[in-house]
């Protein structure tokens, strides 16, 4: 599967987390505003050198970037958490852009939660017909209209309680809204659910763990992290202090994008090479 954020994605974003322009990034490194606005653009993949010029002035770990630049490096296929539940990713299309949700199915009990609604609800409806389970919760990472735009329908078919994390902006559409915060746990059957605050994305953008998986919306990508609309300071110390801490076996479950796991973002995402410490 293709990464979610490409070369230019991911220098926008640093420049971000730097308070620049693309002015500032031009004269610190040289290269033409033309050529940087090309870069983001995704109308130019410079040669090496140019990207590590640009890795340099932002911070970014210069290997980690070459290599997703040029198409050398997407995370190796996770391993099926030994947990007792499965596990149902499905892309749930905002428009043409795809947004993952997830079924996360108790074994022992059939109890099943949906892990973000997408916008367009009938592909988890369906998907739970065919899997004869009834959703007992929805669980939302945060309430963007492509993670939480389905929640009304939903809420008509199952008739299932809502968490949410205490600051996030409230969905429209649930008749049963519970609030939750970072550290609290939920019981999904006989699976205990704890949550993980991952602030930044969204004021209370929030994680969900299960064993040695993670359902972490748009906080990290593979290769990158997501856009900080409320804080970049808190979204880099909410992924280098709350996830990138847990063993690197730890499967990471993104809103876009494939899975990968602590481990591979450690070694290959350019935001975080070695500034992760326990």
């Amino acid at each position: 599967m293709d990464l979610e954020d490409e070369l230019g994605d991911i220098l926008e974003k640093a420049r971000d987390g730097k308070r620049w322009s693309q002015v500032d990034l031009a004269n610190s490194t040289g290269i033409s505003i033309e050529d940087i606005v090309r870069i983001e653009n995704y109308e130019w993949i410079p040669e090496e050198k140019v990207v590590f010029k640009i890795a340099n002035a932002l911070n970014l770990h210069g290997p980690s970037l070459a290599d997703i630049a040029g198409g050398k490096w997407t995370p190796k296929e996770t391993t099926v958490d030994p947990g007792n539940f499965d596990l149902i990713c499905l892309n749930v299309f905002m428009g043409s852009y795809p947004v993952k949700c997830y079924l996360l199915i108790c074994r022992e009990t059939r109890s099943t939660a949906i892990i973000d609604t997408g916008a367009n609800p009938e592909v988890i409806i369906k998907k739970t017909c065919a899997l004869g389970v009834k959703p007992k919760m929805i669980l939302l990472t945060h309430t963007h209209p492509d993670h939480a735009g389905g929640l009304a329908q939903l809420d008509r078919e199952f008739g299932c309680p809502t968490w949410v994390d205490k600051i996030e902006p409230r969905p429209s559409g649930s008749r049963d809204l519970r609030i939750i915060e970072g550290g609290d746990s939920i019981m999904l059957g006989k699976l205990k659910i704890r949550t993980i605050p991952t602030r930044g994305h969204t004021p209370g953008g929030i994680s969900f763990k299960v064993n040695h998986s993670v359902f972490s919306g748009d906080a990290i990508f593979a290769g990158s992290m997501g856009r900080a609309n409320s804080s970049w300071v808190g979204l880099f110390d909410s992924i280098t202090k709350n996830l990138l801490t847990l063993p690197e076996n730890t499967r990471l479950y993104p809103g876009h994008g494939p899975a990968t796991t602590v481990g591979e973002e450690k070694m290959h995402n350019p935001f975080f090479y070695d500034k992760v410490f326990q």
